[in-house]
């Protein structure tokens, strides 16, 4: 009686060839040749069959558990001579982790937040209930090397990391991207007024403007990673307005944050990853020097750290966009209008939140249009004026400025001694301070500052740049 063929769904399966079968045979039992390259190469040698089947030996699975046949990621485990899987292969415990059917399809690598993220439910987790997508925890680390070694491998704890890092990367994605690239425009036009119609804001030119530019930078920043955007809105309202609310709504829960560590530190930097949008709180409170900091953070288009457990320093592009909040007391909290143009201010009136979450995917993809369609997302120059009004009415004013102005008025040139004198002060009481006050409010006005070294003498001179000769200078 003729035995039945020995097939390669049988050998991968666990069931022993019969004895004396080798290559030949298996040619005869119909292997293609992929096959029989696959089973050399797990064998290492010539096929030598066990006293007794050993299921082990032949299919990676828990206790109690079976891989199905078709699971061709076994055929790539590394085996020892006599065809017993390594367990302490690196190679090995990568297959079972990204391969194994308790383990398939759990880790990924989302590149918008810089992290592996468990899209299902690991095997370790006992918890009830509906699954919700997390970032991979430190003990996530270990209970991967005890579900690795209740299925016969050898990991290591302190190298098991980089091999999850390495399988997640294989599924990797990018969760804004894909958010902002699936959305479906319906075609009817909301951004040109939409500042109006969702917070209440006066409907102005400026208002069109900021509104439009501010959802187009943002869309920049989550398909374009690291471009240029350097301004940021500011709502105004008193407290209780819903300003915070209405910013959260706008970004979603899964993109926004109003916590952060201190602006510019590497702890903040590394938060940021996995944030689009970033609320600034209470800005009317900050002194120059955190107003400042902002407007230093606000510049960077990348962000370089290293990673807890990192051995190498990431450079991140920004995918991050701010929006401010504050609750005016009436005075002016931008400190100077050259810094300041980095800021939109806006006063909100009635904010419908449900609006807003209503409307806020089609909001977006409007946006994703207007961007793909190549609008820019920077304040144009005939915009300018608009802005420069809005700001200069939130501007602390120094106090020289009034006597510094009609100082200027009608003159061609004037030296730094002559502003001083203005002021009352004596050149010999004078230090770079005094100097760096009235440069920067000088320069504010528009002039511009040169050296007169005639005479052999080194002085500070501020030239009006539109005085044509014979005219009458600039008049304030």
């Amino acid at each position: 009686m003729t035995s039945p063929p020995y097939l390669y769904a049988d050998w991968l399966s666990g069931r022993v060839p019969p004895k004396g079968w080798d290559a030949a045979d298996a040619v005869g039992d119909g292997w293609s040749e992929d096959e029989l390259s696959g089973f050399i190469q797990a064998a290492a040698r010539p096929w030598t069959p066990p006293a007794a089947p050993k299921a082990r030996q032949a299919r990676p699975a828990a206790a109690g558990k079976t891989i199905a046949a078709d699971n061709g990621w076994q055929m790539e485990l590394l085996r020892s001579e006599k065809g017993r899987i390594k367990p302490g292969a690196t190679r090995n415990w990568a297959l079972f982790l990204e391969h194994h059917p308790d383990l398939s399809g759990i880790f990924a690598f989302d590149a918008f937040k810089m992290g592996v993220v468990l899209m299902r439910r690991p095997p370790w987790d006992a918890a009830r209930g509906r699954w919700r997508e997390r970032l991979l925890q430190d003990r996530d680390y270990s209970e991967a090397v005890m579900w690795l070694e209740a299925n016969d491998m050898t990991p290591k704890v302190a190298t098991i990391a980089p091999v999850i890092q390495t399988v997640a990367e294989h599924a990797r994605f990018d969760r804004l991207t894909d958010y902002l690239e699936g959305l479906v425009w319906d075609r009817r036009p909301r951004l040109h007024n939409w500042l109006t119609y969702y917070m209440g804001i006066e409907d102005t030119p400026y208002a069109r403007t900021v509104g439009l530019r501010w959802l187009i930078s943002s869309v920049a920043r989550g398909l374009q990673p690291g471009c240029k955007v350097d301004t940021m809105p500011i709502l105004e309202g008193p407290q209780g307005a819903r300003k915070s609310t209405a910013v959260r709504m706008l970004y979603g829960d899964d993109f926004f944050t109003d916590e952060l560590s201190d602006i510019g530190s590497k702890d903040a930097m590394m938060e940021m990853q996995g944030i689009w949008g970033l609320e600034v709180a209470e800005m009317h409170r900050f002194n120059a020097s955190e107003t400042s900091a902002v407007k230093k953070f606000l510049r960077k288009q990348t962000d370089r750290f290293r990673p807890p457990y990192g051995r190498s320093v990431v450079e991140a592009p920004r995918r991050v966009c701010l929006c401010g909040t504050i609750s005016p007391d009436g005075n002016p909290y931008l400190k100077d209008t050259t810094g300041g143009r980095s800021f939109w201010p806006l006063t909100v009136g009635r904010i419908d939140i449900e609006a807003i979450a209503a409307d806020r995917d089609q909001l977006w993809a409007e946006a994703v249009a207007l961007y793909k369609a190549k609008t820019p997302w920077w304040v144009q120059e005939e915009e300018q004026q608009a802005v420069v009004a809005e700001q200069e009415k939130r501007t602390d004013v120094d106090v020289w400025v009034e006597v510094i102005v009609p100082t200027l008025k009608g003159e061609r040139s004037l030296s730094q001694h002559e502003i001083l004198k203005s002021l009352g002060i004596a050149a010999k009481d004078a230090d770079w301070r005094h100097a760096g006050r009235i440069g920067r409010i000088v320069k504010k006005l528009g002039w511009t500052a040169s050296r007169d070294r005639r005479g052999g003498e080194d002085r500070v001179v501020f030239l009006n740049p539109i005085f044509d000769e014979g005219g009458e200078g600039k008049v304030f």
